[in-house]
């Protein structure tokens, strides 16, 4: 029997997990539009300006069903992904579904509602909203498909002290996951989400789609680490919404993935506002790496800065663009964006196409971007002093990485992603 057309699995899909997913009954009619909107678009391709660099023919090449409902992972496997020895709020999804048994949620103080999807009420029609056209068409198959998530409000003036972990781990099936993160007037809190291998070589696709709104006055700390399996596919899109006064800070590290991308559009919301953005990507093998970002400066009196670096070897490619708008009435903006890339092989390949479009004359804005190998000086002066060549270059790397490590305070997170570089730097030289 031949295999059915891609789209055909995704319906065949949808029509066998509809009846379990969260929300079925309140949300259904919601879920079936969104199902036809990406029958409608498909998937996005070369010919849209913002994928231009990226391609997912490949997911269209195999068949695709949804991963089981059970759950369940091995311990060892959950503390090597988790921050070590950390006091964390902790949400483990295996099979796109919630594992309790590898999850804590106790003690949640007073104005937090902290839950998987799968653990809220039925009207999930606020969580799966949101517009969609064909450059975001993998936003609505996740808004048909998505089986879990965290939901995580909080209420005004709440400090949660203790930083929330997501932790999810690749199946080889479709895996879609939904996240909201809402913090009050005033709110504070430090998330991190981790997407590993699930220790399975077959290909898996995981689609991730999150929302984050920041309140006046609101500080978030978002830590987003990928190091997914070889023949993964990973695509993620999140939408940040940052209040007057509030501050987003971001910080994206990965490792992993046959094509992996992570897409972020921010806006504004109200003046004296503050995003810093800062990202690593760590390429080998045959590895496609994506960083897209879309920065929208929306209200006068707001600060951002992006930071990308980039080291790519062996055939791995890596891409960067970096879109940023200065709406005309936005005057007193401060935007500037830089990207660097290390290319170590002579089929490595990097795509960096940063973009300013200012529309207002009261402002102060830069990018740039640069190209090249590790310097030879720098070798050859650490050789002459008895440094190896592997151990000099390894410094090397590891001195390139740290700036974007550096900004992550210190303890278990800048260890855990510390572990993550060296292990990576550990894989040799191509």
């Amino acid at each position: 029997m031949s295999a059915l057309p891609f789209m055909e699995t995704i319906a065949q899909a949808f029509r066998t997990a509809a009846p379990s997913l969260p929300g079925a009954g309140a949300v259904s009619a919601q879920r079936q539009a969104a199902l036809e909107a990406f029958r409608r678009f498909g998937v996005p391709n070369h010919r849209l300006e913002s994928w231009k660099f990226t391609s997912l023919s490949g997911l269209e090449k195999q068949t695709w069903a949804l991963p089981a409902n059970e759950a369940g992972i091995d311990a060892a496997r959950v503390d090597a992904a988790a921050l070590a020895g950390a006091d964390s709020y902790r949400l483990v999804f295996v099979n796109g579904r919630f594992d309790a048994a590898a999850s804590r949620l106790d003690d949640l103080p007073k104005g937090v509602i902290l839950s998987p999807l799968s653990g809220m009420p039925d009207d999930l029609s606020e969580v799966l909203a949101g517009e969609t056209d064909k450059a975001t068409a993998l936003a609505a198959l996740n808004a048909a498909l998505a089986s879990d998530g965290v939901v995580l409000r909080l209420a005004d003036g709440v400090v949660l002290e203790k930083p929330v972990e997501l932790i999810a781990f690749g199946a080889p099936a479709l895996v879609n996951l939904r996240h909201m993160i809402v913090l009050g007037r005033g709110a504070s809190a430090t998330l991190v989400e981790t997407y590993r291998d699930g220790g399975i070589a077959a290909p898996g696709w995981t689609n991730i789609v999150g929302r984050i709104e920041l309140g006046e006055g609101a500080n978030l700390a978002h830590i987003r680490l990928q190091a997914e399996g070889a023949s993964a596919y990973h695509a993620a899109l999140a939408r940040i919404s940052v209040g007057g006064k509030a501050r987003y800070v971001h910080r994206s590290l990965q490792t992993g993935g046959a094509v992996a991308r992570h897409e972020l559009h921010t806006e504004f919301a109200g003046s004296d506002a503050a995003v810093d953005i800062q990202g690593l990507t760590l390429a080998r093998g045959s590895s496609h790496i994506d960083h897209t970002l879309f920065l929208h400066h929306a209200v006068p009196g707001c600060r951002s800065n992006q930071l990308f670096k980039h080291i790519v070897d062996d055939r791995g490619h890596a891409v960067f663009q970096g879109g940023i708008r200065v709406a005309p009435h936005a005057q007193k903006t401060d935007a500037q964006q830089l990207s660097r890339t290390l290319l170590l092989a002579d089929r490595a390949q990097v795509d960096t196409k940063p973009e300013l479009e200012i529309l207002a004359d009261d402002v102060k804005c830069s990018h740039g971007a640069s190209i090249g190998d590790l310097d030879p000086q720098q070798m050859f002066y650490m050789q002459a002093r008895g440094i190896g060549a592997e151990d000099a270059r390894r410094l090397l790397l590891g001195g390139f990485a740290y700036e974007i490590i550096a900004a992550v305070p210190e303890g278990s997170l800048r260890d855990r992603i510390c572990d993550v570089v060296e292990g990576w730097l550990q894989g040799g030289a191509a």
